[in-house]
């Protein structure tokens, strides 16, 4: 489960703790981009924050966590989040480089890491939570067939302070 294929020059990599460098860059160079929707990046200032975010992503081995690479360099980040092995289900979370939107290639990857829930993970159930109006977001689990199951009022706050609301999207096995 180290690199995962997807198409053309794009894999999935496991999430290594010399990532941290890439992703703080990521986060310090597009914060517009990120922080519309993404709550954290207005707090993350530090690369030694980042480096703290990692370590407790790779310490959480229920919730594998997998960069986004074109090529070698870093295009994005994607995950699990929220596994519950009595009720068989895990939730999806995901951001991507400005640069990289269009491309079909959180499309592919929501797919591979659906495989793997559904498959070697023994889940039932995945779930994509995407702000209301964060519409690229949303039709990637439009896209491979989730249905919304509710919206969860107030679901979020982003950093200005506002409450917005989020479509929940399951797949079911």
């Amino acid at each position: 489960m180290e690199t995962i294929p997807l198409f053309g020059p794009y894999s999935l990599r496991a999430l290594r703790a010399e990532d941290a460098p890439d992703i703080f860059a990521s986060i310090d160079t597009q914060r517009l981009h990120l922080g519309r929707w993404l709550p954290f990046v207005a707090d993350t200032h530090q690369i030694e924050q980042t480096r703290q975010v990692v370590a407790g992503m790779l310490a959480d081995t229920a919730n594998p966590v997998f960069t986004l690479r074109d090529g070698c360099t870093f295009a994005g980040l994607i995950g699990f989040k929220s596994a519950d092995g009595r009720k068989r289900s895990i939730e999806i979370g995901y951001w991507l480089r400005e640069e990289q939107q269009g491309k079909g290639i959180m499309t592919a990857a929501v797919r591979a890491l659906c495989d793997l829930a559904f498959g070697e993970m023994g889940m039932q159930r995945v779930e994509i939570r995407c702000g209301v109006g964060n519409l690229p977001s949303n039709r990637i689990p439009q896209r491979l067939g989730f249905l919304r199951s509710h919206i969860e009022m107030q679901g979020e706050q982003l950093s200005d302070g506002t409450w917005i609301d989020l479509n929940v999207y399951v797949l079911t096995h």
